[in-house]
């Protein structure tokens, strides 16, 4: 007989107010993390104007909430 696990995958959302981007995180491997990081970033630049080479933008990213949010210093 096969051992059930129960697996829970927490669904990363965009802090931004009607935004439908998310990104599964299983767990904090660095390397998801990471991941989960730059899909943000490409995410903030294709939906939220920001650019590629904008140095200031700062994620923040809210374990309690389940969020990234972008803050861009202007």
């Amino acid at each position: 007989m096969l051992a059930k696990t129960d697996t829970y995958t927490t669904i990363i959302r965009c802090g931004t107010p009607d935004c439908d981007w998310g990104f599964p995180l299983p767990d904090l491997a660095p390397w998801r993390v990471e991941t989960c990081y730059e899909e943000f970033g490409q995410h903030c630049v294709e939906r939220h104007g920001l650019r590629e080479t904008d140095i200031n933008a700062q994620m923040y990213f809210d374990l309690k909430l389940g969020t990234l949010t972008l803050w861009k210093n202007e």
